[in-house]
Formats: C-alpha cells, sequence, structure tokens
C-alpha cells in the first residue's frame, strides 16, 4: 500500500519517523480511494479536490474499488493516527474498510456514496460513524417525483424499465411518491434493453395514450425509443433517472427531456473536504463536530443528522437542450 505525498511532505515524513514521531499529524484527515486501476479517474479527481482545500500534504491511499485493498488502506489509517478518513466512492471498497475503521473510531465522510443505510453494520443497527457527502439514491427518486408531479400533472403519462436493479428501483418508487400525489399511470411495462429498435415498445406506448414516459433505463435505450416514436410522428415527452446523463455515444435525447442529476458545479469531494477542515479546527472531538456543527460549504450550511444523511440538496432537475443537461431555474422547476 503507498500513499501519494509531496516530495516536501516525504521529507517532513523522514524527519518525523528519525524522531520517533507519526509520520504526520494525528489530528489529519486521509484520503482512500481508486488511485488505480479502472475507477482510478474518479479517485484521482476526488484527491485533487480534497488537496485544493485541504494542501498537498493529504496522504492518500489507494483502495483500488477492492475489498482486499481497501482492508488494508484502513488498516494503514488507523496505524497513522488518522482522524477521519474522506473518500471509499466504490460500495465494495467501502463494505470492506467500514468495519476495522468504525472499531478505531475513524470517522469517514463518504463521497458519492449513494446506497442506502451506508450508516448502519451489516450484522445489526449499530451506527457506523459515517456521514455521507453527497446523495443518496432515494433523494434522486424524491427530487424528480416531485417534480413530475408538478410537471406531468395533467399528462397521460407511462412508467417503463429496463429490469435492471436502478431501473425497477427507480420506476417503482417514482410510480409509489406520484401515486401518493395521486397520479396514475395509463401504461407499466418492462422491456429488453440494448436492442437496436424499440418500435414494439413504441407502438404500445402509443396504443396506451399515453403522451409521456418515465423511463428506468440508460440513455441508450431512451434515445432509440425517442427516434423511434419520432419516425413515426408520436410525440412523446421523455423523463428518465440521473443514469441518462451519459457520453454523446450513447445517443442524442431530444430536447427537453428531464433527468435530475448533480450540477456540474457541485464537487461533494470539495464539500466534504470543507467539511473536514472545520471539523478537525473545532474544539471538540472530530466524530463530535461532525454530528453537532453546521459546516459552511459551496452548496451553503451543511449538518448532518443523527443517521449521517446531509440537509443539503445535491440532486437538480435538470433539461437536455442540443444535446446536453442544463438545470432548471427555479422558478422553471414547477
Amino acid at each position: 500500500m503507498f500513499r501519494l505525498v509531496s516530495t516536501c511532505a516525504a521529507f517532513a515524513m523522514l524527519l518525523a519517523a528519525t524522531a520517533g514521531q507519526p509520520a504526520h499529524a494525528a489530528d489529519g484527515a486521509a484520503v482512500v480511494a481508486p488511485l488505480s486501476g479502472p475507477y482510478a479517474l474518479v479517485g484521482r479527481a476526488l484527491d485533487e479536490s480534497v488537496r485544493a482545500v485541504l494542501g498537498e500534504d493529504v496522504p492518500a491511499l489507494d483502495d483500488g474499488c477492492d475489498a482486499q485493498m481497501a482492508e488494508s488502506a484502513a488498516r494503514d489509517v488507523i496505524e497513522a493516527g488518522d482522524a477521519l478518513v474522506i473518500g471509499l466512492p466504490c460500495i465494495d471498497a467501502f463494505d470492506a474498510a467500514m468495519p476495522a475503521l468504525a472499531d478505531a473510531g475513524v470517522p469517514v465522510i463518504a463521497v458519492d456514496v449513494r446506497a442506502a443505510d451506508i450508516t448502519t453494520a451489516p450484522r445489526g443497527a449499530t451506527r457506523w460513524p459515517v456521514f455521507r457527502s453527497g446523495p443518496a439514491a432515494h433523494t434522486e427518486f424524491a427530487v424528480l417525483a416531485g417534480h413530475l408531479a408538478r410537471a406531468w400533472r395533467e399528462a397521460s403519462f407511462a412508467i417503463i424499465d429496463d429490469g435492471t436493479l436502478y431501473g425497477r428501483q427507480l420506476a417503482e418508487n417514482v410510480r409509489l411518491l406520484l401515486a401518493d400525489a395521486a397520479l396514475e399511470p395509463v401504461f407499466v411495462d418492462t422491456y429488453r434493453p440494448l436492442l437496436e429498435s424499440q418500435a414494439a415498445l413504441v407502438r404500445r406506448l402509443q396504443r396506451s395514450g399515453a403522451s409521456h414516459v418515465l423511463i428506468g433505463g440508460e440513455a441508450r435505450d431512451a434515445a432509440i425509443i425517442a427516434a423511434d416514436a419520432a419516425r413515426i410522428g408520436y410525440r412523446l415527452a421523455i423523463a428518465g433517472g440521473s443514469i441518462l446523463v451519459a457520453p454523446p455515444a450513447d445517443g442524442r435525447l431530444p430536447d427537453g427531456t428531464i433527468t435530475v442529476a448533480v450540477p456540474a458545479d457541485i464537487d461533494p469531494a470539495r464539500i466534504a473536504a470543507q467539511v473536514a477542515q472545520a471539523a478537525l479546527a473545532a474544539d471538540m472531538p472530530v466524530i463530535d463536530a461532525l454530528r453537532t456543527l453546521t459546516f459552511q460549504t459551496d452548496i451553503g450550511p451543511l449538518a448532518f443528522g443523527d443517521d449521517g444523511e446531509p440537509d443539503a440538496r445535491f440532486f437538480r432537475i435538470h433539461t437536455f437542450r442540443n444535446g446536453r443537461p442544463e438545470p432548471l431555474t427555479p422558478d422553471m422547476d414547477r
């Protein structure tokens, strides 16, 4: 296991080791993220954002999005005496590292981990010292459903999904939330993804009378559905989850397509570093600071609930214009 440190930091570590002192201050933060492997770009971007706030001497450990590497990184953090960890964006690495970090009382500011219940130990209700920097999956569904409940109140809409875990969860959760607002779809279906044509599905949608469709699926399928509808003159408004924000190679979505996403100018890793900076400077144990203080961040004041969830709103409604998602202004989000 290795740490990425500047030349000056490495020299300081050598001097400290010679004096029999810890390699770095025991009240500091450490980044744990995938710095190698297929998700290295994610980890390096996270590391750069943290360093921009906390400085270049922040130690960074590679978890490789791998359970064994994450366990090793956790042991290194504990041995070094770091006061908190920032990162662990891969859920497998997160799950592997957390038992040791929790046992050692090292809090984690988890960056972009969207899985539910990340603060609860797998075999019980014990709370792990985890604080989420970024949105949880259920907030994606709630933000999208809240917008559609207003925008589609008079529309005949369908809900379809591609049968994947994400697609089913998005479709079912939004359907239930819309039902709470007394809105019911005229058509519900599961389609086969990754086909070259979705003409048969489009014909079923058209026969149902749906003028709008929520797609629990990927951008490629949504683009094919839109193109097949346009080919027969069927005007179909589309909405979907954050997975619709994809490279242009996955297909062009029509103008007006609704999605939900974290705006490009919101950086959860930078926000995590801002929280860490204030928590480390507080005149109290770091974990108490994280549990009780309100932090000033790029998205305004942020505090964590008893469950470690942030009270800030990360997801925003976007619409596609010229093939790119653009955030709706507040007066348009209705």
